[in-house]
């Protein structure tokens, strides 16, 4: 699941996965992303962390609240830098990638996370 405002960003993590064999759904805000992830079950969320409705601290929050998606690693993508990022990780993420996004270290990152 990739829950990104951005519909540029949305696309290019969304093609850069697909092209290594996973299925993506996709989300535009925290609020559709938290309700994505409780239909989906996804294998794996990668989330930015400003985005409107509900952003990407109260997505995590609320995916380690449900227990139906709590386990479900968690991806945490921003361009304001390591402390939106640490702070992010204190909340329940597992994992920072830094804006721009480096598709290579983003496909290493997903695959670190699911194994």
């Amino acid at each position: 699941l990739v829950v990104e405002d951005d519909e540029v960003e949305r696309e290019l993590v969304r093609l850069t996965l697909e092209r290594e064999g996973y299925r993506v759904v996709t989300a535009e805000d925290g609020e559709r992303g938290f309700e994505v992830a409780l239909a989906e079950r996804p294998d794996l969320i990668v989330t930015d962390v400003s985005m409107p409705t509900a952003d990407g601290v109260q997505l995590v929050r609320r995916v380690r609240s449900a227990p139906e998606v709590a386990a479900t690693p968690i991806l945490v993508t921003t361009g304001f830098g390591t402390g939106n990022a640490s702070f992010t990780l204190a909340q329940g993420a597992d994992a920072y990638e830094p804006k721009p996004l480096d598709p290579d270290a983003l496909r290493e990152s997903v695959r670190r996370l699911l194994g």
